[in-house]
């Protein structure tokens, strides 16, 4: 590809996506590229991994971190018409239920406070107010006691996948060319100032711009030039996968999803959780998934090598299984599942638990937009809007400062090594 465009967005998923969207809707000359999602018999690539390998992330706007509420709530708050207007379907409003210990009630009544002031209907649930209401599920023994916050509406999950769908059909409508390939090299080049993207394919584009919205792999997929590093810590995101049917499925179809905050700093023991309510698969069965918090069991991924392992194998350590079923039995005591299967994701950290949205070192032609933190999927199209407006160097319009964004690099991230960081330690956020 000879021509030169004006930007090139690398990485095809869920921030990539949106903001060559809003790129090519501003007007610009847009490539957005990134491989497309293995299957079948095709060869495992670490350039073709991405978050949104599953069929479901969790979407709500409640939680005690303003700075996700917002992109939560701008992105949700758009869902439906990038439904409408891609004709793709993608987000399923069936609730969300947050199961806290009331020894944080004072973070709940902050929960609330901030519901109330942004119109979000709230509902506070004693332990047997969710047993009426949620018969199927377990009360966990948390310290001093369980309670729950239902949100009813705008809340539930989202399918990644087709929601990414839906944001390449809407970048291309807007003009975006889109190329299924993997970008190998960035450099630039200093007697132009642009920049040239080697493909895997061995062609060449040149662009005046780039975007890097490429996950975890980042700092493994020589996509930062001069060899730097951002502080992103990868963890292994284990899941296992209850098949259920018949009787069970009729009554588990209408559950919430659910997360679980367990504030006690009990190792393996600790009870943070996700659980999804039963999904469609495209093996045709129908899965409860369950997946963990921060606990030890989550393994930090240091190694290209290890992180390829671990998304193409698709298999879970022993301990992990086994904790993830402890959790299961316990959150969904009456389950009899069919078959249980594993499933490997890859969760990013950044110290500041935020996205990185910003230049790398002040150069304006080229952005990121990294760090989902585990939360990314619900707040993708607002993250691309903004990593948009930097590409751009538009008015920053959103109410959390720009600096919250800033990218920080591996020589400045503190707590990259020794005993695990405190940001990863509990009370975990709200997944």
């Amino acid at each position: 590809m000879s021509e030169n465009l004006e930007v090139v967005v690398v990485g095809a998923g869920m921030f990539g996506s949106a903001a060559a969207k809003y790129l090519a809707r501003a007007g610009l000359k847009v490539l957005l590229i990134g491989p497309a999602e293995p299957g079948g018999e095709e060869a495992f690539s670490q350039y073709a991994f991405s978050a949104h390998f599953d069929e479901a992330r969790i979407t709500r706007r409640l939680g005690w971190d303003a700075v996700w509420g917002t992109t939560d709530a701008r992105s949700m708050d758009r869902f439906r018409d990038i439904e409408a207007e891609s004709g793709v379907e993608f987000f399923r409003e069936c609730g969300s239920l947050v199961v806290l210990a009331r020894s944080i009630a004072h973070r709940t009544d902050s929960m609330l406070d901030q519901c109330r002031r942004n119109g979000i209907p709230v509902e506070r649930m004693s332990e047997d107010a969710m047993r009426r209401s949620f018969p199927e599920l377990g009360i966990l023994h948390m310290a001093g006691g369980t309670e729950g916050l239902y949100e009813a509406t705008q809340a539930g999950y989202i399918n990644p996948r087709r929601l990414v769908a839906a944001q390449i059909a809407l970048a291309a409508t807007a003009g975006a060319q889109v190329r299924r390939a993997a970008v190998t090299a960035v450099e630039k080049d200093v007697s132009t100032g642009s920049w040239r993207l080697g493909i895997d394919d061995g062609t060449v584009v040149h662009t005046q711009q780039v975007l890097l919205a490429t996950g975890a792999f980042t700092n493994h997929n020589n996509v930062l030039p001069g060899g730097r590093r951002l502080a992103i810590h990868a963890f292994t995101e284990p899941n296992l996968l209850f098949e259920v049917d018949g009787d069970q499925l009729d009554r588990m179809r209408s559950l919430p999803t659910v997360v679980t905050v367990d504030p006690a700093d009990t190792g393996d023991a600790n009870l943070s959780l996700y659980l999804l309510p039963p999904i469609l698969y495209p093996d045709g069965r129908w899965y409860l998934r369950i997946g963990p918090g921060m606990q030890p069991f989550v393994e930090e991924l240091r190694t290209v090598e290890a992180m390829a392992s671990w998304y193409a194998k698709q298999q879970i350590t022993p301990r992990q299984w086994a904790s993830l079923t402890n959790l299961m039995q316990q959150m969904v005591p009456d389950v009899k599942p069919v078959s249980v299967r594993a499933a490997g994701c890859i969760i990013e950290k950044t110290p500041s638990r935020y996205p990185y949205l910003g230049h790398l070192d002040d150069d304006p032609t080229i952005s990121v937009a990294i760090g989902g933190n585990g939360h990314g999927a619900r707040g993708s199209d607002e993250i691309g809007r903004l990593a948009a407006l930097t590409v751009l160097g538009e008015r920053w319009d959103c109410p959390i400062d720009q600096a919250v964004f800033a990218p920080i690099y591996a020589e400045h991230d503190a707590e990259s090594t020794g005993e695990r960081p405190d940001f990863l330690k509990p009370p975990f956020g709200l997944c």
